[in-house]
C-alpha cells in the first residue's frame, strides 16, 4: 500500500514510519501539516492507498483534515486511521463523523498497529469491491448487471452519518478501550428485505435502501450517532452515552415516512419497504464481548418482529 503519514511532530513520524517498516510497509509518505498533506493529496501524481492523521496539530487540526480529504472525490472512500493520544468520546465521535475508518491511541504498541494495520487492508480490498459496484451502478443499462448478495453491507453514497460497516466495528473498538464509555446499538429493520430482493433487481434494491436511509437520517436527526448497513435489510445504529432512545417512535417516523414513496413503488409493482425497530442493547451489560458480537447482540434484539407498533395502509406485493 501507498501510505501518507501526517503529523506535526517529526519524532513521531519517524517512529511510525520505523514501526510500519518492521511491518512491511515502506511506501511511505510524510507531511507535517495539514496544508501540507492537503497539497500532497491534490497535486501528487499517484494516489494514495491509506492515510494516517494525527488529531491535534496546530492550524487545522486532524478531524477538519478529514472531513477536507472526503470531499476529493479521488478519496472519498480511502481508508483513513487517526493516531492520537485524544481518546476521549468526543473526540473519538468527531473523527468518525468526519469520515475516519479507524482510530490508533498513542503511544504506539506494535501488535495494536499491527492488528490496525491489516484492518486498513481489508478496508483497502473493500473500498475496490464498492467501487466496482458503483461502476456497474452507474452503467447499468442492460450492458453491465450489478450483482451482490442480501447479506452483503453496501456502502451508499451521499449521507452525513452513513458509513461503512467495517468502520462502524472500529468505531466500536474505539469507544470499547478500557470499558471507558457507555455505547448503545439498535436495529433498524427492513422485515421484508428478502421478498423485495427476490422480485427486484440489485439496481431497484439500491434505490430502494437509499430511500429508507434517507427516511433513518430523517428520523434520528436528534439521536447523537452513526448509521452503517449491515446487509440483510439492517441498518445498525450506534449511540455513545446513555441516552435512552425512544426506538418505538423511531420505527414509527420512518414508515411514516415512507408512505410517500408508496405511489413510486406501487406503480413499478415493487413491494414498500416495512421497517421494524429492534429494542437498545448497551454495552454495559456486554462489555466483555467483541464489536462484532455485541453488533450481533442487537441485530438478535429484533428477534422474530416482522411488523410495526402501528398498522399501515395495506400495500401492493
Amino acid at each position: 500500500m501507498k501510505i501518507l503519514t501526517v503529523d506535526d511532530e517529526p519524532f513521531f513520524l519517524e517512529i511510525l514510519n520505523i514501526a510500519l517498516a518492521e511491518l512491511g510497509y515502506t511506501d511511505v509518505s510524510q507531511s507535517y501539516s495539514a496544508l501540507d498533506a492537503l497539497r500532497a493529496l491534490e497535486v501528487g501524481q499517484e494516489k494514495f492507498d491509506c492515510i494516517l492523521l494525527d488529531i491535534r496539530m496546530p492550524g487545522m487540526d486532524g478531524v477538519e483534515l478529514c472531513r477536507r480529504i472526503r470531499m476529493m472525490e479521488r478519496y472519498r472512500r480511502v481508508p483513513i486511521m487517526m493516531v492520537t493520544s485524544m481518546s476521549d468520546r468526543h473526540h473519538i465521535d468527531t473523527a468518525f463523523a468526519a469520515g475516519a475508518s479507524d482510530y490508533l491511541s498513542k503511544p504506539l504498541d506494535a501488535t495494536e498497529l499491527k492488528a490496525r494495520m491489516a484492518m486498513m487492508e481489508r478496508l483497502v480490498l473493500e473500498r475496490l469491491r464498492n467501487q466496482l459496484l458503483e461502476y456497474r451502478v452507474a452503467a447499468a443499462n442492460d450492458v453491465v448487471e450489478l450483482k451482490f448478495d442480501l447479506d452483503t453491507p453496501v456502502m451508499m453514497e451521499g449521507f452525513d452519518r452513513l458509513i461503512e460497516y467495517l468502520a462502524l466495528e472500529n468505531y466500536m473498538l474505539s469507544l470499547g478501550i478500557k470499558d471507558r464509555h457507555d455505547v448503545s446499538a439498535f436495529v433498524i429493520s427492513i422485515s421484508n428485505a428478502a421478498r423485495i430482493f427476490g422480485r427486484i433487481s440489485p439496481v431497484d434494491f439500491m434505490n430502494m435502501l437509499s430511500d429508507v436511509a434517507i427516511c433513518i437520517e430523517d428520523a434520528l436527526k436528534a439521536v447523537p450517532g452513526l448509521v452503517s448497513y449491515a446487509g440483510n435489510g439492517n441498518f445498525m445504529v450506534v449511540t455513545s452515552g446513555s441516552n435512552l432512545i425512544d426506538t418505538e417512535l423511531v420505527e414509527n417516523t420512518i414508515n411514516l415516512a415512507l408512505e410517500e414513496f408508496a405511489a413510486t413503488y406501487q406503480f413499478d409493482r415493487i413491494p414498500s419497504p416495512v421497517v421494524v425497530v429492534g429494542s437498545q442493547v448497551r454495552k454495559t451489560l456486554f462489555s466483555r464481548i467483541s464489536p462484532a458480537k455485541f453488533l450481533e447482540r442487537a441485530i438478535a434484539a429484533i428477534g422474530s418482529k416482522t411488523t410495526p407498533h402501528m398498522q399501515w395502509l395495506k400495500r401492493i406485493s
